[in-house]
């Protein structure tokens, strides 16, 4: 009797929770308090399917260096006006200037370099040399020797890997097939993938943001994993009892009380990190993206301007 009416009581929770997180009603009052949960919910939908995403989808497409002969450019794209003495001395000026924003430190074998170390550095460089490559084009060998270096230097370290939680796209994932199974095909359902999508992209992180958050919290990222790990897969903990002076014997009920509660725990743990996927998506974007996001508006004849002062471009 005990043993049925808990699993009443835990299949109760669970076809209750779905309800309680699809409703957008819950937690308002005649006082004109703020549903805090609601408004992160919303909020994170909101900032970052509509404002985020199309940005990190324009970084993500943007990002790479701009390559003469993999594009196909015609001449015409370089300046005209100036000679080719004048096209070497601003595409040193420019290496120049990029040098001088990047990070120095010694190699192994005792030699100074420089790299990059903070999306400032990489937006930089990543906009001169693409002006060089792309209205200069220098003819010294050595200006396109160095040119070749920093374009080794940008691709190693501004390539970008997914560090995020496949937990998160798998609850995610469970919250779209409980939804559409629940819900049908809704507005919704398609907000909520591109809010997944959203997640995944604002997860790349830049090896130098890596290499730096190794060096301030360790190798700790997989904390998540291993508690999820732990709710999903469970210890595998036996009870037993004993009546009276008879032997030992497994305690089955209290073993599947147990599981029963772990599996609505994890449910909610599920549901939760499915929702609030967008929300992690937007700390993931202030995190991988504040100082390295490409502006649509931008461009390298703009960003020439703006650091090397006006000069007749055409």
């Amino acid at each position: 009797m005990k043993s049925r009416s808990f699993t009443r009581f835990a299949f109760w929770i669970i076809l209750t929770i779905p309800l309680l997180a699809a409703d957008t009603n819950t937690g308002t009052s005649s006082g004109g308090d703020i549903d805090w949960v609601q408004m992160i919910f919303a909020g994170s939908y909101l900032l970052g399917v509509f404002v985020l995403l199309p940005v990190v989808v324009f970084t993500n497409m943007k990002e790479g260096l701009f390559h003469p002969e993999e594009s196909g450019q015609s001449s015409s794209e370089v300046v005209k006006h100036m000679s080719e003495e004048e096209r070497n001395d601003i595409s040193i000026e420019i290496l120049e200037k990029i040098g001088e924003k990047l990070t120095p430190f010694k190699s192994e074998e005792g030699e100074d370099m420089i790299t990059i170390t903070k999306g400032s550095q990489a937006r930089f460089m990543k906009y001169g040399l693409d002006y060089i490559n792309k209205k200069l084009k220098p003819t010294d060998p050595e200006i396109i020797d160095r040119v070749k270096e920093f374009e080794e230097v940008y691709e190693d370290r501004a390539q970008r890997a997914f560090t995020g939680s496949n937990w998160i796209i798998g609850c995610s994932i469970g919250v779209g097939v409980l939804m559409l199974m629940t819900a049908g095909i809704t507005t919704f359902i398609f907000i909520h993938i591109l809010g997944l999508v959203f997640y995944v992209l604002s997860s790349r992180t830049t090896m130098y943001g890596i290499e730096k958050r190794l060096k301030y919290f360790g190798s700790g990222g997989g904390m998540l994993g291993r508690i999820l790990s732990s709710l999903f897969l469970g210890e595998g903990t036996k009870y037993y009892v004993k009546h009276g002076g008879g032997p030992w014997k497994r305690d089955w009920e209290t073993e599947g009380q147990m599981a029963i509660f772990g599996l609505i725990i994890m449910i909610f743990v599920a549901l939760v990190l499915g929702f609030f996927a967008t929300f992690l998506g937007v700390i993931n974007f202030f995190i991988n993206y504040s100082t390295s996001f490409l502006n649509p508006m931008q461009n390298e004849e703009k960003w020439y301007m703006q650091n090397f002062g006006p000069k007749p471009i055409t």
